[in-house]
């Protein structure tokens, strides 16, 4: 397992609470897995080091509760139960602030894990759990009860498009520009250029009619 991983889960908790969402043993075990998979799908590798299984919801690891436990004894993480008529709820909190550049080496890395608790942060555990037990290649791929294979993670996909900059000048640029109107003004003003006016059928017409009468 990564040495950092006490810092990571306490980030990830204190990230997602600060901004308005909870929560709960499961969520952070899926906000982990899904670390992984973005994780590998850069450096080849996964970021927590466990060792994921197929299991009845999802993704799973048995080195999870040992260290959550740990966390939530050292007063790092707290439990906090909410009592309902249906279920009892266990959420967990920060014990103290902390930061998401706090796991990692680099800012690229912390992006990762940023941008993905933007997206899943404050999202039921439910839409969470559906996401990666279907979306994901180690899950897509796994078979029930086996290791995941994250091999199947595809590589990161490729950057944003920027168009290259013109080798032209700035006054090079302005003369095209320039040109380049002038010849759609020339074709508009042309005798050649003529609006025709649609032609309506009479089924488009009752179709209008109909619609204009709020049938459809």
């Amino acid at each position: 397992m990564n040495a950092r991983l006490n810092e990571l889960l306490i980030a990830i908790v204190f990230y997602v609470t600060d901004h308005g969402g909870y929560i709960t043993k499961t969520k952070l075990l899926k906000l982990a897995y899904l670390l992984d998979v973005e994780f590998y799908r850069v450096h080849r590798r996964t970021f927590t080091g466990f060792h994921w299984k197929y299991f009845h919801l999802g993704p799973w690891t048995n080195e999870f509760d040992p260290l959550l436990d740990q966390l939530v004894s050292r007063g790092d993480l707290i439990e906090h139960v909410v009592e309902r008529p249906d279920f009892d709820a266990k959420y967990l909190r920060s014990g103290g602030a902390a930061t998401l550049r706090a796991p990692f080496d680099n800012y690229r890395d912390e992006a990762i894990l940023k941008t993905l608790l933007d997206i899943w942060g404050p999202s039921p555990t439910g839409e969470i759990l559906d996401y990666v037990y279907f979306r994901t290649e180690p899950m897509e791929h796994g078979i029930r009860n086996e290791n995941l294979d994250f091999s199947r993670v595809a590589e990161e996909l490729p950057g944003v498009y920027r168009r290259l900059a013109s080798a032209k000048t700035d006054g090079e640029i302005k003369k095209l520009r320039r040109e380049f109107g002038e010849k759609v003004a020339a074709r508009l003003s042309s005798p050649k250029f003529q609006f025709t006016e649609p032609r309506y059928d009479e089924e488009f017409r009752a179709a209008m009619e109909k619609l204009d009468s709020g049938e459809l």
